[in-house]
């Protein structure tokens, strides 16, 4: 991992050696419950999760890994990619993220990304985010809306469609409210259910996010 950051952060510079200072690095972790996310009198879930993220300018690229309780679904990737924003709310980017499992090494994959924000007045956010996994050839797509009660509460939902090998496509959302602890720190309390999934189900997550160097 710190071979990619540091040469992550090499690349970046090198788009501009007059403004390396402008480098950034921001890292993270989050902890999430889930509640018998397999159905009814299943198994609660917990997964922990943390990254590191280069930044310089609209480019960016970073590691992330995810410990599960199975095993098999323990992750790892590295992503990279650009993103900006226009005067006019309107944020976009492009990325490609590559995903490792360490102990289901035939599950590896690479997925291209691209996304599209918009902020529709002070109070709420829309966005698109369209997936494409060149590895299995199979898309997805997602659609989200956000409302910013006050400075703390945001509510928010997700609506997306995901091809299946070999199967008919799926559905699937999710609809929750985030509280800011602090701004670093928040609490997010979210339903997900799918037209694959067994029963809806409740997730609780804590994410830390902090600037470590720059920004």
């Amino acid at each position: 991992m710190k071979r990619y950051l540091i040469t992550t952060a090499l690349a970046l510079a090198a788009t501009h050696p007059a403004t390396a200072q402008d480098l950034a690095i921001y890292g993270g972790a989050s902890l999430q419950f889930d509640l018998e996310p397999d159905g009814a009198g299943s198994d609660n879930t917990t997964s922990l999760s943390t990254y590191v993220e280069v930044e310089r300018g609209s480019l960016y690229g970073g590691i992330s890994a995810t410990v599960e309780n199975d095993s098999a679904s323990n992750e790892v990737y590295l992503y990279a990619g650009y993103r900006n924003e226009l005067e006019s709310g309107l944020s976009y980017g492009a990325y490609y993220t590559r995903y490792f499992y360490p102990n289901d090494s035939e599950s590896d994959y690479g997925e291209l990304g691209f996304s599209l924000g918009q902020s529709l007045g002070e109070k709420v956010g829309v966005s698109l985010d369209l997936y494409y996994d060149h590895t299995n050839e199979l898309g997805s797509g997602y659609v989200g809306a956000e409302y910013y009660a006050t400075d703390k509460i945001t509510l928010s939902a997700n609506y997306g469609v995901y091809e299946n090998d070999g199967a008919p496509s799926e559905q699937e959302w999710d609809l929750g409210v985030t509280y800011g602890l602090t701004d670093e720190a928040a609490v997010d309390l979210r339903y997900y259910d799918g037209s694959d999934y067994t029963d809806g189900y409740f997730g609780l997550k804590l994410t830390f996010d902090t600037t470590l160097l720059g920004g």
